[in-house]
């Protein structure tokens, strides 16, 4: 008797995480494909800080390449990673020709969701980073504590701009 409850439970479950999977599917792609990139850009950013760190005496330069560097690995990174997931959304599956309204659609949503997760990203990533310097962490922690907290922030930015600016309504429509 136990072990049917188990397996009625078991398939409730299996059944509810069916359904958010498939009802949240964009949306957990996007935040996973943000996720890889940030590790890139935060392995990138660690590298940089502890090289730029031994030859630079300023924590205003060092906090700066830091920043850019990781944001330029994560970028290219990002574009990358959600291409690859969503091009079979704009993309006729019998011609292979890219649908442009819906791409066009998809980008614009996407580069107003950037802007506001890049502003919060880097603004909150530079001030951390730069304050946490000048109260004398090492540049390795300071970037894993950096990174921490600005990838958090901006990680609830891009998902509350997502959804309150429908990005992945144009990609439900045509699956």
């Amino acid at each position: 008797m136990d072990k049917k409850n188990n397996v009625n439970n078991n398939k409730i479950i299996d059944i509810l995480l069916t359904n958010f999977y498939q009802k949240y599917r964009e949306t957990i792609l996007m935040n996973r494909n943000l996720l890889v990139a940030g590790i890139f850009g935060f392995i990138a950013s660690a590298v940089i800080a502890e090289l730029y760190a031994l030859y630079s005496p300023s924590d205003v330069l060092t906090s700066t390449i830091t920043v850019l560097v990781g944001f330029i690995i994560y970028k290219i990174s990002f574009i990358l990673l959600f291409h690859i997931d969503t091009k079979r959304k704009y993309t006729n599956k019998v011609t292979s020709q890219i649908n442009f309204v819906i791409l066009k659609q998809i980008i614009k949503k996407m580069i107003f969701a950037w802007c506001i997760f890049d502003i919060v990203n880097n603004l909150s990533r530079w001030l951390i980073l730069y304050e946490l310097l000048l109260w004398g962490f090492g540049p390795f922690e300071a970037v894993i504590i950096t990174s921490i907290a600005a990838t958090s922030l901006s990680y609830v930015s891009i998902n509350i701009i997502s959804r309150r600016n429908k990005i992945f309504s144009s990609l439900k429509k045509n699956t």
